[in-house]
């Protein structure tokens, strides 16, 4: 018997009234158009809990659960730079309900770059929704370090080889890659020693000389005196941070490493339920509330829709590809220091 309840039978008019919709559609399209969202929504991040993006996710959750009736569930999911949550996304069913909610670093780093070969490739399996923040990092040094200010430390780092090493919390990560990044321009020779634990740990206990940290982590620990913040990785000078030059006019003209965060959704998600959650994310990201509480993590305006953020994702993932006959120098970048 062919039953069909008030439910299914309000949904279907609805569709009959829309023209060419009323008989093209198969019933999991019907479902995923036409009342989505009808169950929890499982937003992934793939960093541990009070890292930006788990930030970022836990003040999206609440904005989409009021905007669109919906029960939006964070589950951090970390490891190996964030590409274990990834690929569990980019594997999970299509249908809108499993989305991602992640960084740079696990997005672009493919192919080899940093050493990193994920089981993904981003702009084949994952569909980019909305790209949302733009963070920089500060360059901060142990308070025993006698530099003030980048022209001194790098004149510092530079007289004695091999004695200064920064950490991050991972190979290919933004904090990595801003280290690296100043090895090259100023001709520099620190070590990396990558945390994925707590990268903090490792500065604050004098273990390594510096670290470029995420905004939202860095001011607290400036603010209380347990480092002391240098520059900023931007090209302008942080909202958050207006004290703070630059690296890029603190010596190193044209320095700069940032971290950018967006949702994407597992290849071959209806394009409506796509449409949606662009359409509702940019609604949150552009509340007063929202706004207010993104500018207080440091981060900078960086919302771009679908399009946009696939531009974004390319363009950073050809800048970061391993150039031909760099493999000696990409093993340099993976060195990492002994701990005691």
């Amino acid at each position: 018997m062919n039953r069909r309840t008030p439910l299914m039978l309000a949904g279907a008019l609805a569709l009959s009234a829309v023209p060419g919709l009323a008989t093209a559609q198969t019933p999991a399209q019907s479902s995923a158009q036409g009342i989505y969202p009808n169950k929890s929504i499982r937003l992934v991040v793939p960093f541990p809990a009070g890292t930006a993006p788990d930030v970022l996710a836990r003040l999206l959750a609440p904005a989409l659960n009021e905007q669109m009736a919906a029960n939006v569930v964070v589950e951090n999911v970390p490891g190996a730079g964030g590409t274990i949550g990834v690929d569990r996304v980019a594997k999970a069913a299509p249908d809108g309900y499993t989305l991602l909610l992640s960084g740079d670093a696990a997005l672009v780093l493919t192919g080899g770059a940093f050493g990193l070969n994920p089981p993904y490739v981003t702009l084949r399996d994952l569909a980019p929704i909305a790209q949302l923040i733009i963070t920089p990092n500060v360059l901060v040094v142990a308070n025993d370090v006698p530099a003030r200010n980048v022209a001194e430390l790098v004149a510092l780092v530079r007289s004695q080889p091999g004695k200064f090493s920064y950490s991050s919390a991972g190979i290919g990560l933004s904090q990595h890659r801003a280290g690296e990044l100043m090895n090259g321009m100023a001709g520099l020779d620190m070590v990396h020693v990558p945390n994925p634990s707590n990268p903090w740990t490792e500065v604050l206990a004098g273990r390594t000389q510096l670290m470029f940290g995420n905004i939202m982590q860095a001011l607290p620990f400036i603010k209380e005196g347990k480092v002391r913040g240098l520059a900023v990785t931007s090209t302008t000078r942080a909202a958050a941070a207006p004290e703070l030059p630059t690296v890029s006019e603190s010596g190193l003209p044209g320095f700069e490493s940032l971290a950018w965060f967006g949702v994407l959704a597992p290849a071959g998600t209806p394009p409506a339920v796509l449409q949606r959650l662009e359409t509702e994310l940019q609604k949150a990201m552009a509340t007063p509330a929202l706004k207010e509480r993104v500018a207080m993590m440091g981060a900078m305006p960086g919302v771009q829709n679908a399009a946009g953020f696939v531009r974004v994702i390319d363009t950073e993932t050809k800048r970061w590809a391993p150039k031909p006959g760099a493999a000696a120098a990409a093993a340099a970048a993976t060195t990492t220091a002994q701990k005691p």
